[in-house]
């Protein structure tokens, strides 16, 4: 370009900008900050009463102090405690297991097919209806219950399942029941993910057996070995419906963990700061285990997106043997019957009159027919349906209305650092906090608003409760987009619908695991309704419990409204569980 002033001719070539810029802050457009607005209000329906059981824990009649904490020298506490360590235990020992099943499956190809669907049902069950089922697998008469019928056949006699020390096998039975399937998908999907032209490098150096499990796969798998184990001990230090519906009232006490002392002192109108001490206790072993696993995840970032890798393909996993394929379908057949046998007695069960189910067992011909199912409708079953689709659905809508936009501000929104990294502490907080934190305060101001047994203010509860894992997921699915490119999208030269198809590979299967994982756990849940709910709201699973307490006479009224509820939830996990896998595995680092 040509400048010509007072009779000099200057010539200005452009070029383009390099080096550093000019210090400085850049103005930041609010406008992006109101995307995060509505999580903001939703979170703080949590927020708020954990400030409220913070402060209670530690304000005594002379002041703030420890004082409430000395409920922890309680005997009942102690056992509590100690419990609840015997669960986190429970749930690393679980994480071994699948691990190697997940291996086994990944060397043996037929096991695949009878196991996956045999691990997806438990998962989508509740614990609650986990529980049941085991108590019917164990009960302690041979006429109804299978494992003693079969083991006093043969040794004579059969000890008591249910009873002292004994109970623990049954707990422990019907947690990894519940769980392994999901401990298995995720390794497998991680195994799956790793190159073919990898696993056949490190062949041909001579690395196999247990040298190439060390040196390979789980080096490769330790961030999803960081999430898998998270997820896990948290849910075994939250336990709490299972020990209610399997343990005997009588025997409770020796089951107990923190959430159920907890329970059990508010129940009992126990002084408010020593309540809220007993759940700052059960918050601070979540919180503890949650930062070492945080913090192992951000070692490194995924070593390979399950959705992302493309395996060379002139490089091909070597098949194994015919001898070997057959021997996967044989194994993956019987291990996939054991699994289903759960699922085959809650359904036979059920499937007896009420009468024929308290006296004989699943294996009976007499009695056959859908009188159980009668009694269950007659006990608001189906009204607990309505109910709880009202609840499930309105949760998981605002949820992925608030959480989307909150996990785009986060990833995409050009927030400061500083307060990124304050966010996602807070939602990393929010998302192991235990029922226990808020479920008092907000009770009470429940009740103060004139909402108690309102669905809405249940579904949003709920809807709080699942918007930290939901942003977490969502914001590692997002981020998964080239740094260069979201840089060009903030500054103006690419468009963010260029960011947004790059990455929609990952974002939509995560998008997708929020919204079944969320509905699935509304759907089942026991905790939340039974501690926060007031009458009218009626989900299933407080039906369910109702009609359990009375085990032995309504064995087949429990199996038939246990049946009922599965069907919702399995039905959505075998649908879309690979999506479901892959959003859960899919991104960057969290």
């Amino acid at each position: 370009m040509g400048l010509q002033t007072n009779g000099l001719s200057l010539e200005i070539v452009g070029r383009e900008v390099s080096g550093r810029p000019v210090a400085g802050k850049p103005r930041r457009p609010a406008g992006p900050y109101l995307l995060g607005l509505p999580a903001l209000l939703l979170s703080s329906l949590l927020l708020i009463p954990i400030g409220v059981t913070v402060v209670a824990a530690f304000r005594t009649s002379s002041g703030f102090g420890f004082g409430n904490f000395a409920v922890m020298g309680d005997p009942g506490a102690l056992r509590a405690v100690g419990n609840s360590l015997a669960w986190v235990l429970v749930a690393f020992a679980l994480v071994v297991v699948g691990f190697f099943l997940a291996l086994l499956s990944y060397r043996l190809p037929g096991l695949t097919s009878f196991l996956q669907p045999a691990l997806v049902i438990p998962f989508a069950v509740s614990v609650l209806v986990s529980g049941a089922t085991f108590r019917l697998i164990f009960d302690p008469t041979p006429e109804r219950g299978t494992v003693t019928a079969v083991w006093t056949r043969l040794f004579g006699t059969s000890p008591v399942w249910l009873g002292p020390g004994l109970f623990w096998l049954v707990l422990v039975s019907a947690f990894g029941w519940t769980w392994l399937g999901y401990v298995v998908s995720l390794f497998r999907a991680g195994l799956d993910a790793i190159p073919d032209d990898v696993t056949r490098t490190i062949a041909a150096e001579g690395v196999t057996g247990w040298r190439r499990l060390f040196a390979l796969e789980i080096p490769l798998l330790r961030p999803i070995t960081g999430v898998v184990t998270l997820t896990l001990v948290i849910a075994a230090v939250r336990v709490f419906d299972l020990v209610l519906i399997v343990v005997p009232g009588s025997m409770q006490g020796s089951a107990d963990v923190l959430g159920l002392n907890w329970w059990r002192a508010n129940a009992n109108g126990a002084d408010s700061g020593r309540t809220a001490a007993l759940g700052v206790v059960l918050f601070a072993i979540v919180a503890a285990v949650a930062v070492i696993g945080v913090r192992g995840l951000r070692r490194r970032r995924w070593a390979m997106p399950v959705s992302v890798v493309t395996p060379d393909p002139t490089l091909g996993r070597p098949k194994p043997s015919k001898l070997v394929r057959r021997f996967g379908w044989i194994v993956g057949f019987a291990v996939s019957l054991v699994w289903i046998f759960p699922a085959i007695v809650l359904v036979a069960t059920a499937l007896h009159s009420p009468r024929e189910a308290g006296l004989h067992g699943w294996w009976s011909l007499s009695g056959l027919g859908f009188s159980s199912f009668s009694a269950a409708a007659n006990i608001g079953l189906f009204r607990a349906l309505l109910s709880t689709v009202l609840i499930a659905g309105a949760a998981t809508a605002v949820l992925l209305v608030i959480a989307v936009p909150t996990a785009y501000l986060i990833a995409w929104g050009g927030l400061p650092q500083w307060l990124g990294r304050v966010v996602m502490a807070v939602f990393v907080v929010l998302a192991v906090t235990p029922v226990q934190m808020y479920a008092a305060p907000l009770q009470d101001a429940i009740g103060a608003a004139g909402l108690a047994g309102s669905r809405i203010a249940l579904a949003l509860v709920h809807a709080a409760a699942g918007l930290p894992f939901a942003v977490l997921l969502l914001r590692s699915a997002f981020a998964s987009a080239p740094p260069a490119l979201v840089s060009e999208a903030l500054l103006g030269p690419a468009r963010q619908s260029a960011v947004l198809a790059t990455v929609q590979r990952t974002y939509r299967p995560a998008l997708i695991a929020v919204a079944v994982l969320e509905f699935a756990l509304v759907w089942n849940d026991f905790i939340v309704g039974f501690l926060i709910s007031g009458p009218g709201t009626t989900p299933l699973s407080l039906v369910l419990w109702g009609e359990a307490r009375q085990f032995s006479a309504s064995s087949g009224t429990v199996a038939a409204a246990a049946v009922v509820a599965s069907v919702v939830p399995a039905v959505l996990m075998l649908t879309f569980w690979q999506k479901v896998v892959r959003g859960l595995t899919a991104g960057s680092r969290p």
